[in-house]
């Protein structure tokens, strides 16, 4: 009989136990996530001959192929979750790591959770509220409109626009609205996003880097437009780079057509500083300013105006044609930086893809005779 009664109790309690995990499962969900991106590069190169301080930059072409990672995406994986609180309210978080297929390094300056990590609330009827380490609204809000969604290298619209080139901001706080006909908004605020390049010892705000994101899109049947703004604040004595872009893309099922154009002021908001030469980072080549806000592409006075024209078409059932044109255009004496690109990716499954793209880049860099040519193939697995 006592044997009996163990039985039933063990049972109702089994029951209730997984009562409470299905209605557990049903409040919360936890997703692992991830994107494997790895192939074949090669970059043929040329530094021009900026002054004759130094002439070792200048000279003959110099080409390499290597194996090639992050081409067409980023590698990645990730973790990212929703607990329905109830109303309407859901708690959310992303937590993602970027990394390098081919060395297996963790990307971001070997952050644990370099590409993203927020957690926030989001609501139905008001919309969304991320806190945390995340791109700005410029990167996410043009990625349909760069035909090459802002990805593939030298590729990228990144390239001309240089607040689109996936500018993380960390310290920050993002708000979207709900989609209302078609229309989203978002506007965020970093309260210090360069930790690395604040003044020693900083302490109110207005020692610390700190930058404003914010912008309007569309996106309903065909049609996709994107207006964006973003200007960080560096400390006091240094100039305090801003950008506004505005782009559109119309789909007419046989082709997509695309354009932008993007007004920077005292200097670029992102990027790397780049050795055309030697293909790594080189602080001291005169091809540095495709990139960071640095000493000799931030300063007071600085305009680019940065123009796309784009198109993609599909090839068949798996395949996609890509293709843009790109200029920025800046003053201080400095040359205008042309890029033209051609891509092709081929679905194998709706996880795993083939892709192809070549790049050329005249000028690269704002520097008369620097040219740089990128072509690259791969593979891209997503799980």
């Amino acid at each position: 009989m006592y044997a009996k009664k163990s039985k039933m109790l063990a049972g109702a309690l089994l029951a209730g136990s997984l009562g409470a995990s299905a209605v557990a499962q049903a409040e919360t969900s936890v997703t692992l996530y991830g994107l494997i991106d790895a192939g074949l590069v090669y970059q043929r190169g040329k530094v021009g001959r900026t002054d004759g301080a130094r002439p070792q930059y200048g000279g003959d072409y110099q080409s390499r192929l290597s194996t090639g990672a992050n081409q067409q995406s980023g590698s990645r994986w990730g973790l990212r979750g929703s607990e329905d609180l109830g109303d309407g309210l859901r708690a959310i978080f992303v937590l993602e790591s970027g990394f390098s297929p081919t060395t297996g390094r963790s990307g971001q300056s070997d952050r644990l959770f370099g590409r993203q990590a927020t957690l926030g609330l989001a609501h139905d009827a008001y919309g969304r509220i991320d806190l945390g380490r995340q791109k700005n609204v410029a990167s996410n809000f043009l990625k349909g409109i760069d035909p090459f969604e802002l990805d593939f290298l030298q590729a990228t619209a990144g390239t001309a626009f240089s607040a689109a080139n996936s500018v993380r901001y960390d310290n920050a706080i993002l708000y979207h609205t709900p989609v209302w006909g078609g229309f989203q908004a978002a506007v965020g605020y970093s309260f210090e996003f360069d930790q690395d390049r604040t003044l020693p010892g900083a302490f109110e705000n207005d020692e610390k880097n700190r930058a404003v994101t914010a912008g309007l899109r569309y996106a309903s049947g065909p049609l996709e437009v994107a207006l964006t703004y973003d200007q960080q604040f560096r400390h006091p004595s240094a100039p305090q780079p801003k950008q506004a872009i505005l782009g559109a893309a119309y789909d007419l099922e046989v082709l997509k057509i695309s354009a932008a154009y993007g007004y920077t002021k005292d200097g670029l908001l992102s990027g790397q500083d780049i050795d055309l030469v030697a293909g790594r980072n080189n602080p001291n080549t005169p091809a540095r300013g495709t990139g960071t806000t640095n000493q000799d592409f931030t300063w007071k006075g600085l305009t680019v105006h940065s123009y796309l024209v784009g198109l993609s078409a599909p090839v068949g059932a798996s395949g996609k044609v890509l293709g843009s044109y790109q200029r920025a255009d800046p003053n201080k004496n400095l040359s205008a930086t042309d890029v033209y690109s051609l891509g092709y990716l081929h679905d194998l499954s709706k996880r795993t893809n083939l892709y192809a793209f070549a790049s050329y880049a005249n000028r690269a860099a704002f520097v008369y005779g620097n040219k740089m040519t990128t072509v690259g193939v791969g593979l891209r697995h997503r799980f």
